[in-house]
């Protein structure tokens, strides 16, 4: 056994005396709150050199359920009333063998807050576990209902580490990949996908969720009313619900249609102001025009510059400035096609594998 593994301080204590009312929680969490899951990212295989080696994980507790643990932390009756959350699982596949569960704790190596939820944490040692391990892992809170009975959350996100993945894409492209896929940032629509091929607003706005939810931590969950007649997916429900994305009208999506590199710039800015700026919708979003250009330096202008959609403008330059999304040359942005001839040869076109590779240095250097 890891002889630094420090014991769980997940377990929840259920009275506490003397308590503030200002610290309790402000209503009992709902059964919707009880299911949902954390988010993982960065999954690494440590090792001390003499063999034992074992799984450090980033988790990230979503806002509901660290409300419900503090009700449970601060109620007398909150374990008879529902039951509580208690401690954080991962289960994982090694070197494709069976799935196995076993129990996070926060790791020594992290400096966490009392009570944050949030943070790395780690699993005891794992004797099959090597440093190359073909690895898939998902994890979920664990508890008891108000009998006592176990009770878990639904499973979080799928990492995958060492995983061989033959992506079709370009190979400028492929290492990025493999750490957008590490990530959890590659929805499963795109995961067999042809990655060079030009992506579509329902593919881009799975993409955007998936950096939504890594950057805020929070579970995106979709639209209760679709306000859409032409498509039923999910994750183009959800990009609507975090408010990231609109239809074409008040009743169209238009999931198929390609999107060029300015609207994919933008899109995905519209993701950091959500997770970054307080009070932020895209119906407000011209009232936070100062607050937005107060976040970064403008850096040169594109030579292509008149032809950036003015509208796109704050966008393209915060992601160039952050080193998200380049230029492809000579100075130049291609934001968009602005003849035929160019419309008729995808000029400006974001495809699936560019759409991925700014994800993950989003992720990377804005996270």
């Amino acid at each position: 056994m890891k002889t630094r593994f420090i014991a769980t301080i997940l377990s929840l204590a259920l009275a506490l005396t003397l308590v503030s009312a200002s610290v309790l929680a402000a209503s009992a969490p709902t059964a919707a709150d009880l299911k949902t899951p954390p988010v993982i990212s960065d999954l690494e295989i440590h090792t001390d050199g003499s063999g034992f080696a074992w799984f450090e994980v980033t988790v990230q507790t979503p806002a509901n359920v660290r409300n419900a643990i503090d009700y449970y932390e601060n109620h007398e009756l909150g374990y008879n009333q529902a039951g509580y959350i208690g401690g954080i699982e991962l289960e994982v596949s090694i070197d494709g063998g069976e799935w196995q569960v076993t129990s996070l704790s926060y790791s020594p190596n992290y400096d966490q807050d009392d009570d944050s939820w949030n943070g790395i944490f780690e699993t005891m040692y794992m004797d099959e576990l090597h440093v190359n391990s073909v690895v898939k892992a998902h994890a979920r809170y664990s508890g008891a209902d108000a009998a006592g009975n176990p009770r878990y959350s639904d499973w979080s996100n799928m990492l995958t580490l060492n995983d061989k993945v033959d992506f079709n894409a370009s190979a400028w492209a492929l290492d990025t990949l493999a750490e957008a896929d590490k990530l959890g940032l590659i929805p499963d629509s795109l995961r067999d996908a042809d990655l060079k091929q030009p992506i579509t607003r329902a593919e881009f706005a799975a993409v955007s969720v998936r950096v939504y939810e890594a950057l805020s931590g929070e579970k995106a969950s979709p639209a209760p009313v679709n306000p859409f007649t032409d498509t039923k997916d999910v994750e183009v429900l959800k990009a609507y619900q975090v408010g990231v994305t609109t239809g074409t009208s008040a009743t169209t999506f238009a999931p198929d249609l390609l999107l060029n590199r300015e609207q994919a710039a933008t899109m995905l800015t519209r993701v950091y102001k959500k997770v970054s700026i307080p009070g932020w919708e895209m119906s407000k979003d011209s009232q936070f025009d100062s607050v937005f250009s107060g976040m970064f330096t403008m850096p040169a202008p594109f030579a292509d510059d008149a032809k950036i959609s003015a509208w796109a403008k704050p966008s393209v330059y915060f992601m160039a400035a952050n080193g998200i999304i380049n230029g492809v040359g000579n100075n130049t942005f291609a934001p968009k096609a602005t003849t035929d001839a160019e419309t008729a040869i995808g000029y400006a076109q974001a495809t699936r594998q560019e759409a991925l590779v700014i994800a993950a240095r989003m992720v990377k250097n804005l996270g």
